[in-house]
């Protein structure tokens, strides 16, 4: 498809890239703290366990009900303004929470929330292709990826600390301080709103905004789109329950599981980076795709292997989120060869979100249905060989999108 018409940036403004990463990481804070202090928070709140489920999985559904039609914003503002808004709603949540006492300001505090953070999700990227010159838009966009375990792991790991200094509420309020940092810098960075990356030269960028959707079409985005959900489903299958795999370990306390629980999430970060150095190398998106993916799965396997030791298994489960990594830069980096214009590329963004949060949704409802009752972990690895066959089967399901061209 062709992408690019109107005024280009002669360079990259990288510190704006850096600081549209920063955006997300800060938004991605949110997807961390509640789960960190979730006991806590039940304690206190008086909160059931159905109750507090609805707490966890709110921006899962909300990710998938409204993120693929949040970019039809785009229409009306630029990917800076929207991400400015996203800003905004995302501080307003976060400040809701603080005089709940009960599910219901809660809840309303994580929709809130919710919807602060799928904006920056569909804006930040067109932010970032703003502001990069043609050559560097698939490394800046491969970049970007590591907002979100940067942003999550940050507030897995904080969240407990600032919460033991002085309660739940203090660690909302602190945890406040990079987001409105972030938006200041956002509502300085007002020049960047004068770059306009694509110009409506045809009939896709006009009329209806529903038009817009028209993207969804290619048959290559939704190969795309189903690999990211696999990632999400393998990965976030993990990150759910490894606290509990690592109870009754020996030699591994609470603090230590706190812990060991956030490092396996930034072990994805270097694989995002390396992903992203990969791409840039020359490595074909699909084989990186299909390599990370099958990573994952075999590590995944043997990770669950009856009789395996706790260590071990551990170790796999790092190198799981470490080879994972590397599919996010490839995946969300196809969003901007597939796109014309910033509306077409933030709901393709969107749609990937969404598929992605309907993989965290599965993954641990599945390893969950997988296991069995007296605690034995050895029939999950049945959900990892799915995974790797599925990985194999969406390699093999290499078609040409419309345009007949890969995205570069």
């Amino acid at each position: 498809m062709s992408t690019l018409a109107g005024h280009q940036p002669q360079s990259t403004r990288w510190p704006l890239v850096f600081l549209a990463i920063f955006a997300g990481a800060s938004g991605a804070l949110c997807l961390g703290k509640v789960p960190a202090v979730l006991g806590i928070l039940r304690s206190e709140l008086g909160l059931t366990l159905v109750e507090a489920s609805y707490l966890a999985s709110a921006f899962n559904t909300l990710a998938i009900l409204c993120s693929l039609f949040l970019g039809l914003l785009l229409t009306r503002w630029s990917g800076r303004q929207t991400g400015v808004v996203g800003l905004l709603v995302i501080v307003t949540g976060g400040a809701l929470a603080l005089p709940a006492t009960g599910l219901a300001m809660m809840l309303l505090s994580r929709i809130v929330e919710g919807i602060g953070f799928l904006l920056i999700s569909v804006a930040m990227p067109a932010f970032i292709v703003a502001v990069t010159r043609e050559e560097d838009k698939r490394l800046a966009l491969s970049l970007w990826t590591v907002n979100l375990p940067l942003g999550a792991a940050a507030g897995m790991l904080l969240t407990p600390w600032l919460t033991a200094q002085g309660g739940w509420r203090l660690a909302w309020l602190l945890l406040m301080i990079p987001q409105l940092s972030v938006l200041l810098l956002l509502l300085a960075s007002r020049s960047a709103d004068g770059l306009r990356v694509w110009a409506p030269q045809n009939s896709i960028n006009s009329g209806h905004p529903l038009r817009q959707l028209t993207v969804l079409r290619q048959l290559t985005l939704w190969r795309y789109g189903l690999a990211f959900m696999l990632y999400s489903l393998m990965l976030w299958a993990l990150f759910v329950w490894l606290p509990t795999m690592l109870q009754g370990s020996p030699g591994i306390g609470q603090n230590q599981i706190a812990l060991l629980s956030a490092l396996a999430v930034v072990a994805n970060i270097p694989g995002n980076l390396m992903g992203a150095w990969l791409l840039r190398r020359g490595v074909a998106r699909d084989r990186l795709i299909c390599w990370a993916l099958s990573l994952m799965a075999l590590c995944g396997m043997l990770a669950f292997w009856p009789g395996l030791s706790p260590w071990w298994a551990y170790g796999l489960c790092l190198v799981l989120s470490l080879s994972g990594g590397m599919a996010p830069p490839a995946i969300l980096s196809s969003a901007q060869g597939v796109s014309q214009g910033p509306v077409q590329l933030a709901i393709v963004q969107g749609f990937f979100v969404q598929l992605a949060n309907l993989g965290q949704l599965l993954g641990p409802l599945l390893l969950a249905a997988l296991m069995t009752d007296n605690g034995q972990w050895g029939s999950a690895r049945w959900l990892f060989l799915g995974g790797l066959l599925l990985a194999i089967g969406l390699y093999l399901w290499r078609r040409q999108p419309i345009g007949g061209q890969e995205p570069n």
